[in-house]
C-alpha cells in the first residue's frame, strides 16, 4: 500500500479546545477513534490525562468548540470522553473525509494540536492544505514522506513503537540509573503516561518475538491490525 503522510500542526484556538487548555494548568488531548468515512461521527472519542475531572468538565462546558460531551471510562487521572463538536471544528475534519485522508494520530497540548495524516498522494495534501488556509488554519506541515511497508515492518515495530523505544534510548531511559522517566518521555511526545508505557510494553513485547524467539534478522511480516491511537498502522 503506498501514499503520503504528513505531520502537521496548528493552534488550539484555530481549531477546538482552547478555552480548557488556557483554564487547565496541566492537561493532555489524544484521540481514541478517528472516523473518516462516517460525516456524522468525526473525532468522537478522546482521552483526557489531568487530575481534576471536575475542574476538566467546568472547562468543557464553558469551551465554545464542545457542543456536548460525557464521560465514558474513569481511569483516576485518564478519562475516556465522548465529544460533539461545533460546527466549526467540523469543518477541517470534513475536509480530510473529502479528499480521503486519514487519521493516524491526534494529540493537543500545550496550545496546538499534532496530527499525523495519511493521503492517498501529494494532490490531495495540496487541497486539504489550501482548504485550511481558506478557513484562516495554520496547517503548518513539519514532515512530509512516502509510506512503505517496510516503514512499518522493520523488526515488526509500528512507527509509534519505534519512535518511543527510540526516544528512550537516546534520553537514556535504559541507563542505571535511569536518566528519564516515562512521565518525561510522554511530556516529550504528547502523549499519556499510559500510552506511553504499552507503546513501550508492545514495543520490547515485538522485539523480543521477532529478535529472540523468531531469530534476528529475518522476522516475519506482523499480522495486519486497525489503527487506533496507540499503534498506527494501517490495514492492508
Amino acid at each position: 500500500m503506498g501514499g503520503t503522510i504528513v505531520e502537521v500542526s496548528f493552534p488550539a484556538k484555530q481549531f477546538a479546545l482552547e478555552h480548557t487548555l488556557s483554564t487547565l494548568e496541566t492537561v493532555n488531548f489524544e484521540i481514541e477513534q478517528m472516523a473518516a468515512t462516517n460525516q456524522d461521527i468525526l473525532m468522537p472519542f478522546m482521552w483526557i490525562e489531568t487530575e481534576d475531572r471536575l475542574a476538566l468538565e467546568d472547562a468543557l462546558t464553558d469551551d465554545d468548540s464542545v457542543a456536548d460531551f460525557q464521560l465514558i471510562a474513569d481511569l483516576e487521572t485518564d478519562f475516556l470522553y465522548q465529544l460533539e463538536w461545533v460546527d466549526h471544528v467540523d469543518y477541517l475534519i470534513r475536509t480530510l473525509v473529502e479528499e480521503n485522508g486519514t487519521i493516524l494520530t491526534a494529540t493537543c497540548h500545550g496550545d496546538a494540536w499534532y496530527l499525523r495524516l495519511l493521503f492517498a498522494d501529494h494532490d490531495a495534501v495540496r487541497r486539504t492544505t489550501e482548504c485550511c488556509e481558506e478557513q484562516g488554519i495554520d496547517f503548518n506541515i513539519e514532515n512530509i514522506y512516502e509510506f512503505s511497508r517496510n516503514y512499518r515492518d522493520r523488526f515488526g515495530l509500528t512507527d509509534t513503537q519505534q519512535r518511543a523505544l527510540q526516544l528512550a534510548a537516546s534520553r537514556g531511559y535504559y541507563s542505571i540509573p535511569r536518566d528519564v522517566t516515562t512521565e518525561d518521555l510522554a511530556e516529550e511526545l504528547g502523549v499519556s503516561h499510559q500510552a506511553l508505557s504499552e507503546r513501550l510494553r508492545r514495543g520490547h513485547g515485538t522485539l523480543v518475538d521477532h529478535v529472540l524467539v523468531s531469530g534476528a534478522g529475518t522476522p516475519e511480516p506482523p499480522e495486519p491490525r486497525g489503527i487506533n491511537s496507540d499503534e498506527d498502522v494501517v490495514s492492508e
